[in-house]
């Protein structure tokens, strides 16, 4: 009988009569594939006499077979070849080897072999127990790389320029060794310093998209390395925290992106993050200041490239869950390893492999597909990095999501289930290992829920672990696990969701909801006596989590000033793409101009002569003033609270908050100049303008200067008002406050100066230091000598200044107030 033998890389399976080999990317499986392409239970192969079926079990990249995607059972002949879901993966091939004739022997004949054994199913890495948590991290379980072997003698070790010959590459690829002399042979020099980084001139060359191009410098120093960071953008991590000069030695960690590097016997070996990892939240539990428990002693585990449901009714904690999950709120006892490791200890170090998709979108609605993808591509990626890259890995999340067809439709034409798709591409531009979702489905119709659960089924398929946190049961079979919380964030239930229902003797989701509510410390109860806890919970653990240290603040990939291009180009195309904004930007000007044409008289903002006088100058002043003012607050009181989940985000992942602060004032201040020079010519077109200058040499300018100061000014205290509002529904009430009482602190309809109280706060008014500003220009105090008791009017150098002065000062404090706003943890 012929004996067929699989082989995938250097191992080999025995197929034998009635056996089934699976392969997939599963550690249960006969034959493990570790790329991301392949689905957890990819293809399986079974005997038929001396041939080979293999059979494709729902992959979501398919199975190949010479270069044809199978859709049917195909038998395989001797030496085929399967690729698993990437044609340019390592295959599986097929070697049939045929018995020879029999040849006749003496009796005695020679005694047979017994037939290999088939090998046991890989086993399940173990998982961390509570408090005994390595001091240093364990050796990455990912394939292993191994470079430059060095030998590290115990004494200095000079240095020595490498051989450009010798550079390695950093892939996901099968494990590969580049040796390099251990030491020269007269015992002299060995390996010198050499760089690590995304450019092609390094020794370590690493193929990802969040390295520098010159990364990292490692020197050979007993008994390890010196590490000098190069300035990179998304920062060297030694053992989860972010390093300019540190030294690694035998145990510890040195993370440059995603890539990992240990030091073991003298050799640095490297690791890729791709993905397949495990994922423990290990006694988690929150708790209020004043006592109350939001998250009650829960435990879990994941195995990589798993899909987990967290369910319950309101009040369960699900959102404090996401929190303490993805490291944003930390639980205050409770671990909570990624892959072995701390998330909180190393949070730093670990934030870039987990991606947060929060309940509402966050994507500027006005902007197409590709141009959201493209500005949070810059945001996120190292400034160093080539836009043609940049915006390929753009097209490669498009076409993972399906989303290439809609990238040049605006996001706020979509449907709801491709603008949440819009909303997790953000997150995969990065390759997280880890995704979390809250509430996707929310709002969408059944349909639509159908297909944003589809979707991050086959997220996981492709070798990322996803949790996401939904209300809807319609779904729950797509996901390999269920955790259901009880209110107070009790574990009511962890398992398998085709058990849920059995295990509390239900018929219906909803029964189970309204069960937990009632009782939820017995529904706590029930399932921690039950088997299912021992089976799906592994290692309970009862030593206390010491204090989480404080996190450290986001790193930024870029420059701020490489922010600020972004995010300033970014707000530009958001106002120019939503047409009905930008008219009323362009018509509010002209609006307020030809309501300056009702003021009576034809005098304008000259010199009276004559005893009677009019106030057509001071009603000019006012409708100018009051107009900038109206101009800068309408223009930015709704910026900050409309993009609060957008910013919320993009700060957790490096996004200055000076950056994106100073985007919005350049735009606005760009903005509001051109208003200001609009209002300020159409009024002198109808009206006679001042003649005489006080400091720039001509009137018309000083009141286009001071007309922008005051829109500035209102721009910022726009800002900080829409930092303290909670809805966009609670702007509108205060712009109208905030105008009224303007006008009532400039001045110009009746005097402030002199009067206890309402003179200190009209400080605080831009409107009463622009009124001032345009009256010193015009003269208004020697126009109408009965108004002209404020010396701020005065045609003089000295008060023109100091009204524009106070405009700037008044600006930079709303800045500041609104920075620490934008700065202060949590955002309320």
């Amino acid at each position: 009988m012929s004996q067929i033998t699989l082989r995938h890389g250097d191992r080999t399976w025995p197929l034998e009569p009635q056996n089934i080999v699976v392969a997939g990317r599963s550690q249960d499986c006969e034959i493990v594939v570790t790329d991301t392409q392949a689905s957890r239970h990819h293809a399986q192969f079974r005997r038929r006499g001396s041939t080979v079926v293999v059979e494709d079990l729902g992959s979501s990249n398919g199975t190949w077979v010479d270069g044809a995607r199978i859709t049917t059972p195909a038998t395989l002949a001797d030496g085929a070849a399967v690729h698993i879901g990437d044609r340019g993966g390592t295959p599986v091939t097929v070697s049939i080897t045929r018995p020879t004739p029999a040849v006749r022997m003496p009796r005695t004949g020679t005694p047979s072999m017994p037939l290999p054994q088939r090998p046991a199913a890989s086993a399940r890495r173990p998982l961390p127990r509570k408090g005994a948590a390595p001091a240093v991290p364990p050796a990455p379980s990912n394939t292993g790389v191994v470079f430059d072997r060095w030998t590290l003698p115990s004494g200095p070790m000079p240095t020595r320029t490498p051989a450009p010959s010798a550079r390695a590459t950093v892939t996901g690829s099968a494990p590969q060794v580049m040796p390099v002399p251990l030491q020269a042979p007269s015992g002299g020099n060995a390996g010198g310093p050499f760089t690590i980084g995304r450019g092609l001139e390094n020794k370590i060359v690493v193929d990802d998209l969040l390295v520098s191009r010159h990364h990292v410098r490692l020197v050979p120093r007993s008994p390890g390395f010196e590490v000098h960071d190069l300035g990179s953008r998304n920062g060297t991590y030694v053992n989860g925290h972010r390093i300019d000069v540190a030294h690694i030695g035998a145990g510890d960690l040195l993370a440059v992106g995603h890539s990992r590097f240990t030091v073991r016997h003298g050799q640095l070996v490297a690791s890729i993050d791709e993905g397949d990892v495990n994922f423990v939240a290990n006694h988690l539990s929150f708790a209020l200041p004043d006592g109350k428990t939001l998250l009650d002693d829960v435990s879990f585990a994941l195995e990589g490239s798993s899909l987990l449901a967290v369910i319950g009714p309101s009040g369960a904690g699900k959102s404090t869950m996401l929190k303490a999950l993805t490291g944003s709120q930390p639980a205050t006892e409770g671990e909570v390893y990624y892959d072995g490791r701390d998330l909180y200890d190393n949070f730093q170090d670990l934030r870039h492999r987990i991606g947060v998709v929060p309940q509402e979108d966050v994507v500027h609605r006005q902007l197409t597909v590709r141009q959201a993808l493209r500005f949070a591509a810059e945001l996120r990626f190292p400034d160093d990095l080539d836009a043609n890259l940049r915006n390929q890995r753009v097209d490669e999340v498009m076409a993972e999501l399906e989303l290439t067809g809609h990238a040049q439709t605006r996001v706020d034409r979509l449907s709801g289930g491709q603008r949440k798709r819009t909303s997790v591409a953000l997150e995969l531009l990065t390759r997280p290992s880890l995704l979390f979702l809250d509430e996707p489905t929310s709002g969408l119709d059944p349909g639509l829920d159908k297909q944003v659960m589809q979707t991050l089924r086959e997220l996981a398929d492709g070798g990322r672990t996803v949790v996401v946190v939904t209300h809807s049961i319609a779904n729950l079979r797509t996901c390999d696990k269920v955790l259901l919380l009880a209110p107070g964030g009790k574990v009511a239930y962890f398992g398998p969701p085709d058990e849920m229902l059995g295990f509390f003797g239900a018929t219906d989701h909803a029964d189970i909801f309204t069960s937990v509510s009632r009782d939820p410390d017995g529904a706590q109860h029930r399932f921690r006596i039950s088997p299912m806890e021992s089976e799906q919970v592994k290692g309970p653990l009862s030593a206390p989590r010491p204090q989480a240290p404080p996190l450290e603040k986001p790193s930024r990939q870029q420059s701020i000033f490489a922010q600020l291009s972004t995010l300033a180009r970014r707000h530009l195309r958001v106002i120019l793409a939503d047409r009905g904004y930008a008219m009323f930007m362009i018509l509010l000007p002209v609006v307020l101009a030809i309501l300056t044409m009702v003021v009576p008289g034809d005098h304008g903002l000259q010199m009276q002569i004559g005893r009677m006088r009019t106030t057509e100058a001071m009603q000019l002043l006012v409708v100018l003033i009051i107009g900038a003012v109206f101009m800068g607050t309408a223009a930015s009181v709704r910026e900050l609270v409309g993009e609060r989940a957008i910013y919320n985000r993009e700060e957790a992942v490096g996004l200055s908050p000076q950056a994106y602060l100073w985007g919005k004032l350049t735009i606005f201040g760009v903005l509001t100049l051109l208003q200001s020079v609009v209002l300020v010519l159409l009024v002198e077109l109808r009206k006679p303008a001042a003649t005489s200058a006080v400091i720039l040499g001509s009137p018309t300018l000083e009141l286009i200067v001071a007309c922008w100061l005051t829109a500035f000014a209102a721009v910022a205290l726009g800002l900080l008002m829409s930092s303290f509002v909670r809805t966009s529904e609670q702007v509108m009430p205060l712009l109208v406050v905030s105008i009224m009482a303007q006008l009532v602190l400039c001045a110009g309809l009746f005097p402030v100066r002199g009067r206890a109280g309402l003179e200190q706060i009209a400080w605080l008014a831009p409107a009463r230091w622009g009124y001032a500003d345009t009256a010193s220009t015009v003269d208004l105090g020697t126009i109408l000598p009965s108004q002209g008791g404020d010396s701020l009017w005065n045609h003089a150098p000295s008060s023109w200044i100091l009204s524009a002065a106070m405009l700037v000062v008044l600006t930079a404090v709303f800045s500041s107030i609104t920075l620490w706003r934008l700065t202060r943890s949590p955002k309320d």
